[in-house]
């Protein structure tokens, strides 16, 4: 069975430098170096917003000036967005001064003692699309999935079993483009720390 967000056309984004379609925003649009290299998480933020807001812009401009007004309130540390607890306790605070509350859930997967089981991650992550809520994803390690950056955000849109191996595929947005990666790879090799984060009204959360 797949799960999915229900509007993912919302990400698809005509690029008016590049005149071309990207799928969601890229820390790559950030103007200073620091803003690029630590953006990942601030960016997958405002892709979470973008989607919960049900906004689309005309320009490239645009979305970037949204990005910098959402990294005021997920800001990289030294070591960038390093936790889920900095992204969830930003995101809280950018909906709540905007006017518009917003509730969050988090799973945290520590790299050994008291993990979640596997299951606990994919009911955890099919519970918020299935409610249409796109899902943050932070890994520091990538657990030998060679298309997935290690210490980085990404977003989730879409969870699908690959019948072959009997794994769970996961579509993510990852700096403007879509990619599907083997998240019990991930889960089966990382190395270090990770997490989950989805945000959604009050009355659609476990």
């Amino acid at each position: 069975m797949t799960y999915a967000i229900q509007r993912p056309e919302i990400y698809e984004i005509l690029d008016s430098k590049t005149n071309k379609i990207v799928y969601g925003c890229d820390q790559e649009w950030y103007t200073t170096k620091w803003q690029r290299v630590s953006g990942c998480g601030p960016t997958v933020a405002t892709n979470m917003v973008l989607y919960i807001l049900k906004k689309q812009y005309s320009s490239r401009n645009e979305y970037v000036e949204l990005m910098r007004d959402v990294r005021k309130y997920v800001t990289p540390t030294i070591g960038g967005v390093n936790r889920t607890s900095i992204f969830y306790r930003g995101l809280a605070r950018c909906f709540s001064n905007n006017n518009y509350p917003m509730e969050y859930r988090y799973l945290n997967v520590p790299k050994k003692a008291h993990r979640p089981s596997f299951d606990q991650i994919i009911e955890f992550i099919n519970y918020a699309l299935i409610h249409d809520s796109p899902v943050a994803f932070l890994n520091l390690h990538n657990g030998k999935v060679v298309n997935l950056e290690s210490w980085h955000w990404t977003l989730i849109i879409e969870s699908f079993l690959d019948k072959e191996n009997s794994h769970t595929i996961v579509t993510i947005l990852d700096n403007g483009k879509k990619k599907t990666i083997d998240l019990k790879q991930w889960y089966d090799n990382t190395a270090n720390d990770g997490g989950f984060v989805y945000f959604a009204n009050r009355t659609l959360l476990l």
